[in-house]
């Protein structure tokens, strides 16, 4: 499979749904095949990109530094497959749950895969920048589905936000390029190691300012429980489930790869972020009586958990950090999805998302956190690690406490089959992934396999 064919159908089927009704049912039925199409494509790249010559090429084949260069190395496509799977989930379940409601829908979740993975297969720093901004356009359209006020609201929070975060993150572009001269990935790379040792500290901190805004830790959080609280159930999933990865990734490639010096003087500032995060959002978690604020909070705690893991560095601390990002993505798409309809598939579903967020075996959330918690001992950060059990059993007591006091898990409804088959799927994968943990080991493993890990 060549490396366009993942990239380039996402954006042609985008621009053809965009001139249909995505009202209709078999509109709705092609998004969701087109969505399903660049999923396989994108699986038939992981032969070759594990076998340690990742797929790559310069477009119009021009040098390196006038043409962007695209590559689809192990992290790239661990996350494309799993954002992309949320995004057909999410489609799926929202045209099963009762129709969707809005013509541009169907185009535009395709069109917001397309901009992820773009984002994910991109070695350029200013590409990255366009297919992230082209993600978030697609995703500013979406959190006002629904068009009541409330959905308006979290619309307009979203967009003001993260509009801030973008700005961040093209200063921070510009200054790398009148630093280093490229923006090309990997001449980034080889300047940071020739260059001078501090020249990247402030566009690196302007990336953890900008990105710290997508995955939305502590202290830039407070976008996520108005949006997530005010958005549709599916919209709130697609961005914790698949927007929101765009921040743990950028900070995986920029930190690990691009500037692993940064990253290593940044490791303390991390580690503190990453506490404090998780300790916040446990307790407000605990604290609220809304079950989508329930959840956002939540979020932060997860976001919080990738953060501590980023902090702890070396190759064990960044594997728990993408295994936290994967499972975490699967674990919220599928409580936001949950919540929102009764029924036993989704009473179930709700049950065991619950326990893979708070790290209960056999859920793929236990294999992450134990990850995390391994990596914490190894480095004698005890502290972490015992922050890490608390925030589990808080996590836990908060998403059970929800699940006691709202009606919409604790009696069923009359409703589509679709959509408990939807979240009873997600809660499948979790729990397999639970029982043979292996495939998520070792996507943690060999996605930062090829980055530049200082030990």
């Amino acid at each position: 499979m060549p490396l366009w064919g993942p990239l380039l159908l996402p954006w042609v089927m985008a621009c053809v749904l965009a001139f249909m009704d995505g009202r209709r049912a078999w509109v709705a039925w092609l998004g969701i095949a087109s969505l399903a199409a660049s999923l396989v494509c994108t699986a038939l790249l992981l032969p070759q990109a594990w076998s340690g010559h990742p797929p790559e090429f310069v477009t119009g084949d021009w040098p390196v530094g006038v043409g962007i260069r695209l590559r689809a190395d192990p992290l790239s496509i661990v996350y494309t497959l799993v954002s992309t799977a949320v995004l057909l989930g999410t489609l799926v379940y929202e045209h099963v749950a009762g129709g969707i409601t809005s013509r541009s829908f169907p185009s535009l979740v395709v069109f917001l895969g397309a901009g992820l993975t773009g984002v994910f297969f991109t070695s350029d720093a200013f590409n990255f920048y366009v297919f992230f901004e082209l993600a978030m356009t697609a995703a500013f359209a979406l959190a006002s589905y629904g068009e009541k006020a409330r959905n308006l609201r979290a619309a307009f929070t979203f967009v003001v936000v993260n509009l801030m975060g973008s700005t961040l993150f093209l200063t921070a572009v510009v200054m790398l390029y009148l630093t280093t001269g490229t923006l090309d990935m990997q001449s980034i790379v080889a300047w940071g190691q020739a260059g001078a040792p501090y020249a990247l500290d402030v566009p690196g901190t302007l990336l953890l300012c900008a990105f710290g805004v997508k995955l939305g830790f502590f202290p830039f959080h407070f976008w996520a429980p108005a949006v997530y609280r005010d958005a549709g159930p599916t919209v709130a999933a697609l961005l914790a489930g698949a927007l929101a990865n765009i921040g743990s990734y950028g900070l995986l490639r920029f930190g690990a790869d691009v500037m692993p010096q940064v990253l290593e003087r940044a490791r303390p500032l991390l580690e503190i972020l990453g506490a404090s995060s998780i300790l916040y959002g446990s307790v407000l978690a605990l604290s609220r009586r809304d079950t989508r604020e329930v959840l956002a909070y939540a979020s932060i705690t997860q976001a919080g958990l990738i953060i501590a893991a980023l902090g702890l560095g070396g190759r064990e601390g960044l594997a728990a950090a993408v295994a936290l990002a994967l499972a975490g993505s699967v674990d919220k798409t599928a409580l936001f999805l949950a919540q929102d309809r009764g029924g036993e598939r989704a009473r179930r579903a709700y049950s065991v998302a619950a326990f893979s967020t708070a790290g209960v075996p056999p859920t793929a959330g236990f294999w992450s956190k134990a990850w995390l918690l391994r990596a914490a001992l190894e480095r004698g950060h005890t502290w972490l690690a015992g922050l890490v059990v608390l925030a589990s059993i808080l996590s836990l007591l908060a998403l059970f406490r929800a699940y006691q006091r709202e009606q919409w898990l604790r009696e069923g409804a009359a409703l589509h089959r679709g959509t408990g088959a939807v979240v009873f799927a997600l809660s499948l994968a979790l729990v397999a992934t639970g029982l043979w943990p292996e495939p998520l080991l070792r996507a943690g493993r060999d996605a930062i396999a090829g980055l530049g890990v200082l030990p």
